[in-house]
């Protein structure tokens, strides 16, 4: 019985013993560290928080970039067209006021009958014709009234001049003469007693106008201007 128990011992022993080497072998386990949160810490009511909520929130908005600001334009001045130029007749003959050639003047005075040479610019939207015509400013006989040198109408309106010597009658293509005071459809040059003025006017007749003149300067002066879209006027002297 005693020999029984010894031999249970010694097992039991080297069970134990066993088990005990086993365990020692085994790979050691790292410990679990437990990382705990602080709780929030309360603030009484006499202390002062070192930076609100409202802080953070400026203290991000003032940190955040700000957006890139374009420089002010200032908008152009308003351009205004320019205003349209007048109607404005020439010669290359004589300067307006100047002193007409003997070339232009009546050979009776010594020349030669020419129509001057007469050019013109700016004639206004709408034109369909012309019409000149030039007058005695200084006549009094019969009556103090403009004497009617020569009156021309039917020139193209996309004409801007004449040239000297225009042929007399109804020679020109498109332009027609009509009578003058002289009951003359030619150019007739001046042939004054002594200083005379005279004026060559153009008129820019409005499309779709007809003209009806006659021998009468003021009658004809009345419908050309009630006819026309603007005018322009050149000036020049005789002294015999």
């Amino acid at each position: 019985m005693m020999k029984n128990t010894c031999w249970t011992t010694q097992v039991l022993s080297s069970a134990v013993f066993f088990s005990a080497l086993s365990c020692s072998s085994a790979k050691p386990t790292a410990p679990v560290t437990r990382t705990k949160t602080p709780a929030p810490s309360v603030s009484s009511g006499n202390s002062t928080p070192t930076q609100t909520e409202s802080d953070a929130v400026t203290a991000d908005t003032s940190a955040a970039p700000k957006a890139e600001e374009k420089p002010a334009t200032t908008p152009p001045p308003a351009t205004t067209p320019p205003a349209a130029q007048p109607l404005a007749l020439t010669s290359t003959a004589f300067a307006n006021n100047g002193s007409i050639p003997l070339t232009h003047v009546a050979a009776g005075a010594g020349g030669m009958n020419m129509s001057p040479p007469l050019a013109w610019k700016n004639a206004p939207a709408g034109t369909g014709s012309f019409a000149i015509q030039m007058v005695d400013l200084d006549f009094l006989n019969p009556s103090p009234a403009p004497f009617i040198h020569w009156v021309i109408t039917n020139i193209p309106a996309t004409s801007t001049q004449l040239p000297a010597g225009v042929p007399g009658g109804n020679n020109l293509a498109a332009p027609a003469e009509a009578m003058g005071a002289s009951q003359m459809r030619n150019y007739g040059g001046p042939n004054p007693p002594n200083l005379h003025r005279y004026e060559w006017t153009i008129y820019a007749i409005k499309q779709g106008e007809t003209l009806t003149l006659t021998n009468n300067s003021m009658t004809n002066k009345t419908e050309l201007e009630a006819k026309s879209l603007g005018k322009a006027t050149l000036v020049g002297t005789f002294t015999p």
